[in-house]
């Protein structure tokens, strides 16, 4: 359990990503998602989880560093790793993103082109990823907003960070078509009263599609 979760955290993070992003299309799947994405996904993606994870210790022990050394080394340290952390959290955050968008068999070139284009395209956002991290971590860390919501917000607050809905349309969309629904016509007859009957139409959302109802009114 340990090795799986240090090899594939970096696909977790994607299909959980894929899943809250695109409910209307995982919602019968919701728990296989992840674990198909972390089968297919997790050789291609190895070198980013580990990478995730030297993040984390660097992270670590740009903490003690502030809080233990002296003085003159708290600045020389901290000058030097923040600058990597910060860098390396931009590009896993953008690189997970860009997984859950590009379709499973995609391949780490094309999740790495797209991954330099999303913080090209949001350079800003990019470079505020990290506050962003620190303020979902409570979400993560804390045991009653865990059990509340697990990764599933952070997930869902990154992906609209970076816009992955929209790539993933472009890149992967559903084969079933579900995102072009069919049209449901009831016909919904007035009472029987005299006069000119005239016709009406709207169209009412039930469930992501489109019903339309054509009702006859006296």
């Amino acid at each position: 359990m340990a090795v799986a979760t240090i090899l594939g955290v970096v696909p977790g993070l994607a299909g959980v990503m894929r899943v809250v992003t695109d409910l209307d299309r995982y919602e019968d799947e919701p728990f296989m998602t992840p674990l198909r994405q972390l089968r297919a996904t997790w050789r291609r993606d190895l070198p980013v989880s580990l990478l995730l994870w030297v993040v984390l210790v660097l992270g670590a022990l740009d903490t003690y560093a502030v809080t233990q050394v002296e003085v003159g080394m708290r600045v020389a340290v901290v000058g030097f790793l923040v600058p990597v952390v910060w860098a390396a959290c931009v590009f896993v955050a953008a690189y997970v993103a860009a997984a859950s968008a590009e379709p499973l068999d995609a391949s780490r070139h094309d999740v790495l082109g797209l991954t330099a284009v999303l913080v090209q395209r949001r350079p800003v956002r990019s470079l505020l990823t990290p506050l962003l991290l620190v303020a979902l971590a409570p979400v993560v860390l804390l045991p009653p907003l865990t059990v509340a919501v697990g990764l599933s917000l952070p997930a869902w607050f990154m992906g609209e960070w970076f816009g992955v809905a929209a790539w993933r349309r472009q890149l992967d969309p559903d084969p079933e078509g579900s995102r072009s629904p069919p049209e449901y016509h009831l016909s919904v007859p007035a009472a029987l009263t005299p006069g000119v009957a005239r016709t009406s139409e709207r169209m009412v959302p039930i469930r992501g599609h489109r019903r339309s109802v054509v009702a006859q009114v006296a």
